[in-house]
């Protein structure tokens, strides 16, 4: 039976079914396959033949397979550490300039796979998929211009403060007398993202904020913190006198 080979214009398998590769193009496993079946079923069974040569190629089809699995395996690797990353695009928004943002997701089907890129477009935040292949560059985006880490760090920040209410601390900033300004810490602000504490000052009750990187020691009442000062300040003296 005859296996009439079209033309290139447009035919992608011949009239049997069997795809055509045109000259220079890579073989897929499926194809290897189909030629490796079709010299198994058109074998002369009364024959001398040698197995050797289908030992072989069954050999290959196998290291075909791995080598196959092991690339799928890298790509979805590649793509998922893209997550976190600062992409541009080749597309372009209205204005002729490449989309550019973040990748906040990685969507994978039999097919292809997709990004959801969080893009500033008009002023406003917006998120938008296109193919892993539209990216242009990738960038190391830092910590500090992830929302979601910001977030994350901004609320350990407030419980660490937090944790200072109802304690008696001294700070690293200076009264008049260019003594540390020590208090009590009444509670915990937070104003456009730097935690603050407020500290009710001993040396003329006034309420005060500073930024909760400021304190320096903290005690559980004020004779504690005082004390601790004053031994501070003997362990110095007799260091001195030595």
């Amino acid at each position: 039976m005859s296996n009439t080979i079209n033309s290139y214009s447009g035919a992608r398998a011949t009239d049997r079914g069997t795809q055509i590769m045109k000259p220079g193009q890579d073989m897929d496993k499926n194809a290897f396959l189909t030629i490796l079946a079709a010299e198994l079923s058109n074998m002369d069974p009364m024959g001398n033949n040698d197995s050797t040569q289908y030992v072989t190629q069954m050999s290959q089809f196998a290291t075909m397979e791995q080598m196959t699995n092991l690339n799928t395996t890298m790509t979805s690797y590649a793509n998922n550490s893209l997550v976190g990353k600062g992409v541009t695009m080749k597309s372009v928004d209205s204005n002729g300039v490449n989309y550019t943002g973040i990748v906040k997701s990685v969507t994978s089907n039999s097919s292809k796979t997709t990004v959801s890129i969080e893009v500033s477009e008009n002023g406003t935040n917006t998120y938008k998929d296109f193919d892993v292949t539209d990216i242009l560059t990738v960038l190391d985006v830092p910590d500090y211009s992830l929302p979601a880490i910001n977030n994350m760090n901004g609320n350990m920040s407030f419980l660490v403060a937090s944790s200072f209410i109802g304690k008696h601390v001294e700070l690293s900033e200076k009264d008049g007398n260019e003594k540390n300004i020590t208090g009590e810490v009444l509670g915990v602000v937070k104003d456009q993202g730097v935690v603050k504490v407020r500290v009710k000052r001993h040396d003329n009750d006034e309420i005060q904020e500073f930024t909760y990187d400021k304190i320096i020691k903290a005690a559980n009442n004020k004779d504690e913190l005082i004390g601790t000062e004053d031994s501070k300040g003997e362990g110095e003296g007799e260091v001195e006198n030595s």
